[in-house]
C-alpha cells in the first residue's frame, strides 16, 4: 500500500492586533501571533508557502511572541510566547518541528509581554508582564521554576526588555509603564536571585509602549560620528518609546567612565543647566524633567561585588506625528541604528548624522494614507537588509534594502478575525474567502507560490458565506438581510494573467468593468467602465469642477488597470490590495428577514439558495433565486397552465441552516444541514423558468 504525502501549500493569516506579536529570529524565520497560534514565516523564500507552520496550544489570543537571544543578542532556536489564556509558552525546535517544552502559568490576567535571555551557563530567564499588575520571573533549566513575583502595582509594565552589563555581568530589566516612566531592575546571574528596583526614569508625557536595550562594543564605527562618539565599549543603550510620540535613548555606563567622560565638557554642561533653570523659573517644571540630561546613579549587585552605572538620558528622537507603538535596533554600514513604528502610517530608520550631531530620519517607510490606523509593530533581520511591519489590521508589509533605497516586497496576508467561508472559482483557479473582518479575499497558486491577488469586498458588516457562480461573479452574504453580487474587472484579470500566466477569452472580458471604485460616503463598490473615463475626460472645465471627485477615481481606476495590464508578474502590495483590487457590486437579493448565514451555487450557474439565522420555523426557510435574473423563479403549472406561479421558500427545517450544497452533475437535489439537528434533500420536479 503506497504511503500519502500531505504538506501544507497555504497557510493565510494575518498578525495580532498587538504591538509586540512580531519577531525575527534568523534571517529566514519570523514568527507572529495569530489567532490563538504562533505562525513561523519565511520572508525569504519567494517560491515557498510563506507560513509553513503554526504552533498550536494556547486558547486566547497570542499577545506577545519573542525569540530568546544570547547574551550577545543573537536569536536561539527557542521562542517565547504570551497569551489573553494568562500563560506564557517556551517552543523549542527539535530538527524539522518545534515542541512546547514548558508552560510558564501564575498570571491572573492576560500576558502582554514577554523578555528572555540565554546566559552562558544554558540558564534561560524569561519574564512575564501581565494586567493583573505583576511581573513574573521564570528560570528555566530543563524545568521551568518561577523565582520571583515583582508587584507594579496599578502602572502595568506595557513592555519589558533584559540585558546582561557586560563589566560585572549582572541582569538588568527594563519595564515601560502606564505611568509614562521606565523603571530599571537588576540582579545578579546567579541561580534564585531576585531583581532589586534600581531606578525610575522620568520624561515620558504618555504611556511607555516599548523598551529596548543594545550593548555597544564596537567603537572603532562610532568614534568618527559625533553623534555617538562618547559612546564607550561596554556601554548599554536602552531606547524607549511612548505614545507622546518620542523616542529616548538612555545610556548606562560605569560611573567613573562617564564621569571622566564629562570632564572635558564643563562649559555645555553650564549652558545645559543654564537652561534648564531657565524653564524652572518659569514654572514649567514638567518641561525642565524632559529635556533634562543629569545622570542617574544605580547601584547594581553582582558576583564581584557592588559596581555603580551612570544613566542618562542621551538623545529625544523627534519624528512621528502619532503613539510610537514599537522600536528594534540593528546595524546599517557599521554604525547602530534604530526602527520605530507608529500609528502615524510610518516606520522610521533611524541613525547617528555625523555632521549634524544628532539622530536622524535616514529613510521613512510607509505609504501616505496606506496602513490604516497606524503601524503597531515592526522587526528587522539579523542582517538588517529587511524591515517586516505590521499594521492595525494585522497585515504584513516588508521593504528590502537595496542601492540605498528600501524597495516594498510582497509578504504573507491573511484574515485578522474569524474565517466564516471559503469556496473556488468553478475551475479550480483560484479560491475565496470571507471573513468577520469584514472582508472577502481572493488567493491563487502564482509563480512564486500561493498569494493573496484581490480584496473584492471590503464592506461594512461581518461576513458569513459566498459561493461563485461563474468564474467572475460570485454571491456573499454578511450580517445583514441581504446578498451582494459581485462580478470580477478587467484589472483583476489583466493582474491575474499576468501573476498565472493565464488565458482569458476576449468575450468574456470584453463584458467586465474596467475596474471599481468606492463612493466616498457609499456602501457599494461602483463599476468604472472605459466610456464613462472617456465622457469625463471630454467634458469641460465646468462640467470638470462639478464632478471633480468622480474624475479624479475614474481616472485612478483607469491608471491602475493599465499599470495591472503592464504587470510584470509581482503579486500585489497590501496597499494596492486594500484600495485598487475591489470588484463592482451588480446587484442586491432581497427577500430574508435576518442575518443571511448560508449561501450556496448550482453547478450549472443558473441557481443560487440562500438561508438566515432562525430561531422560528418559518424564518428557517431556503430561498432559491435564478442566477440570470436575480429574481426567484417562476414555476409553470404543472397542468398545462401558461401562467407562471412564484416558487415558494423551501420549509423543511426549524432553526438556523448552516450549509447548504447543489448535488453534482445536474443540481437535480439541494442537501441542507441546521442547527435543529436535521438534515434534508429537496428535489427539482418542476420545471423552472430562469
Amino acid at each position: 500500500m503506497s504511503s500519502v504525502s500531505v504538506k501544507p501549500e497555504l497557510i493565510a493569516s494575518a498578525c495580532s492586533r498587538t504591538a509586540h506579536a512580531l519577531d525575527w529570529g534568523t534571517e529566514s524565520l519570523v514568527a507572529f501571533g495569530t489567532g490563538s497560534a504562533v505562525a513561523l514565516y519565511d520572508p525569504t523564500d519567494a517560491q515557498g508557502p510563506g507560513i509553513h507552520a503554526t504552533l498550536q496550544g494556547h486558547t486566547k489570543r497570542v499577545n506577545s511572541v519573542r525569540f530568546v537571544r544570547t547574551i550577545s543578542g543573537a536569536p536561539t532556536d527557542t521562542i517565547v510566547s504570551a497569551s489573553a489564556d494568562c500563560t506564557a509558552r517556551v517552543w523549542q525546535r527539535a530538527l524539522d518541528s518545534w515542541e512546547c517544552k514548558s508552560v510558564l502559568s501564575g498570571h491572573q490576567n492576560p500576558v502582554i509581554s514577554t523578555a528572555s535571555i540565554e546566559l552562558e551557563d544554558g540558564r534561560i530567564i524569561v519574564v512575564t508582564a501581565s494586567t493583573d499588575g505583576t511581573m513574573r520571573v521564570f528560570e528555566i533549566n530543563g524545568d521551568s521554576v518561577c523565582v520571583q513575583t515583582v508587584d507594579v502595582g496599578s502602572r502595568n509594565a506595557i513592555d519589558v526588555a533584559i540585558t546582561v552589563l557586560p563589566d560585572c555581568g549582572a541582569l538588568v530589566l527594563a519595564t515601560g509603564n502606564t505611568d509614562n516612566c521606565v523603571h530599571l531592575y537588576t540582579r545578579a546571574q546567579a541561580a534564585g536571585e531576585k531583581f532589586a528596583k534600581a531606578l525610575k526614569l522620568t520624561g515620558h508625557d504618555d504611556w511607555v509602549t516599548a523598551v529596548t536595550f543594545l550593548r555597544y562594543t564596537d567603537m572603532d564605527t562610532g568614534r568618527g560620528n559625533s553623534t555617538i562618539a562618547h559612546w564607550q565599549a561596554g556601554d548599554v543603550v536602552l531606547a524607549s518609546a511612548s505614545e507622546d510620540k518620542y523616542v529616548r535613548l538612555w545610556r548606562i555606563s560605569q560611573a567613573a567612565v562617564s564621569q571622566a567622560a564629562g570632564a572635558g565638557q564643563d562649559s555645555d554642561k553650564l549652558a545645559a543647566q543654564a537652561m534648564l533653570d531657565a524653564f524652572a523659573k518659569t514654572g514649567d517644571a514638567s518641561a525642565a524633567a524632559q529635556l533634562s540630561t543629569r545622570a542617574h546613579i544605580m547601584a547594581v549587585a553582582s558576583h564581584s561585588g557592588e559596581r555603580s552605572y551612570a544613566v542618562s538620558l542621551d538623545s529625544v528622537l523627534i519624528g512621528h506625528d502619532n503613539w510610537v507603538h514599537s522600536v528594534t535596533w540593528t546595524q546599517l554600514e557599521g554604525l547602530p541604528s534604530l526602527i520605530s513604528a507608529s500609528a502615524d502610517s510610518s516606520v522610521i530608520v533611524w541613525a547617528p548624522d555625523a555632521d549634524a550631531g544628532v539622530w536622524s530620519s535616514v529613510a521613512r517607510l510607509g505609504e501616505a494614507g496606506g496602513a490604516v490606523q497606524g503601524f503597531l509593530g515592526v522587526a528587522v533581520s539579523p542582517s538588517g537588509t529587511r524591515v517586516l511591519a505590521h499594521g492595525y489590521q494585522g497585515s504584513l508589509h516588508m521593504w528590502r534594502a537595496a542601492d540605498g533605497l528600501w524597495l516594498p516586497q510582497a509578504s504573507a496576508s491573511g484574515h485578522y478575525a474569524s474565517v466564516q467561508d471559503v469556496c473556488w472559482d468553478p475551475r479550480g483557479n483560484y479560491l475565496l474567502s470571507v471573513s468577520t473582518d469584514q472582508t472577502a479575499r481572493l488567493y491563487a497558486p502564482v509563480a512564486r507560490g500561493w498569494r493573496e491577488i484581490a480584496r473584492p469586498q471590503i464592506h461594512g458588516y461581518d461576513m458569513r458565506c459566498a459561493a461563485f457562480v461563474s468564474p467572475f461573479i460570485y454571491v456573499s452574504g454578511s450580517d445583514e438581510m441581504v446578498l451582494r453580487v459581485f462580478t470580477a474587472t478587467q484589472q483583476f484579470v489583466a493582474s491575474w494573467q499576468a501573476l498565472t500566466h493565464s488565458d482569458v477569452p476576449v468575450s468574456e472580458l470584453s463584458r467586465l468593468a474596467v475596474g471599481a471604485s468606492l463612493p466616498v460616503l457609499g456602501l457599494s463598490n461602483k463599476a468604472v467602465d472605459e466610456e464613462q473615463i472617456r465622457a469625463l475626460q471630454e467634458a469641460d472645465t465646468n462640467e470638470l469642477n462639478d464632478n471633480y471627485q468622480m474624475r479624479q477615481t475614474h481616472t485612478d481606476v483607469l491608471a491602475n488597470a493599465a499599470m495591472s495590464a503592464a504587470n510584470s508578474g509581482e503579486p500585489p502590495l497590501e496597499e494596492h490590495l486594500l484600495r485598487h483590487t475591489l470588484w463592482p457590486e451588480v446587484d442586491k437579493l432581497y427577500g430574508h428577514p435576518y442575518e443571511i448565514f448560508a449561501v450556496a451555487a448550482a453547478h450549472s450557474g443558473d441557481w443560487i439558495a440562500t438561508a438566515c439565522k432562525a430561531s422560528l420555523d418559518k424564518h428557517a426557510a431556503i430561498r432559491v433565486y435564478s442566477a440570470h435574473t436575480w429574481q426567484p423563479p417562476s414555476v409553470r403549472d404543472p397542468n398545462g397552465g401558461e401562467q407562471g406561479v412564484a416558487a415558494v421558500p423551501l420549509m423543511a427545517h426549524s432553526l438556523t441552516i448552516t450549509r447548504m450544497r447543489f448535488s453534482p452533475p445536474d443540481d437535480k437535489y439541494l442537501l441542507s444541514v441546521s442547527r435543529d439537528r436535521s438534515w434534508a434533500i429537496f428535489e427539482k420536479t418542476a420545471h423552472a423558468d430562469v
